[in-house]
């Protein structure tokens, strides 16, 4: 799927209908009436974290109510459903279109530094050339020393 599709698909969902706000879930109360029979009913809950004090410098996640949903029949029950499913699949595909950048953005820093090696292994290997290159000079150089030097003798 590529970067714009996925892009297009966020914007389908979130026209779709409300999204649910992160770190909200439904959560459920169980009733037993004095006849036997059980009710259950659904609310929308969210996670929050205290501030930290001085008595309790790192306090644990709290949970509160954010809205009354009813019973599973309910409009507002089946809503939420579908407004948290939307809210997954977005941040599903939000994490694909991150992974995504950020595979082009290394590809693109590892073509850049391939240029850069390539660009560096060709000066070596003419700096190579270039130290072999001085290296004869210099033998050719202490061979014709040598035998101006046996030819004609330095006499005292």
């Amino acid at each position: 799927m590529s970067q714009t599709a996925i892009k297009a698909r966020i914007a389908q969902l979130k026209a779709q209908g409300t999204v649910a706000p992160p770190n909200t879930w439904i959560g459920t109360t169980s009733i037993t009436k004095k006849n036997g029979k059980r009710y259950t009913y659904y609310r929308l809950m969210t996670a929050y974290y205290p501030p930290a004090t001085k008595d309790n410098p790192n306090p644990n996640r709290k949970t509160k109510m954010v809205q009354y949903l009813g019973s599973k029949e309910s409009l507002e029950y089946k809503e939420m459903v579908k407004a948290i499913a939307r809210r997954n699949e977005i941040q599903r595909l939000q994490k694909k279109l991150y992974n995504l950048e950020k595979q082009v953005s290394v590809a693109s820093t590892q073509r850049r530094q391939r240029d850069k090696q390539s660009a560096l292994t060709t000066l070596v290997g003419e700096l190579v050339q270039q130290v072999q290159g001085l290296v004869e000079e210099m033998a050719w150089l202490k061979r014709e020393f040598m035998s101006q030097f046996k030819s004609n003798p330095i006499t005292s």
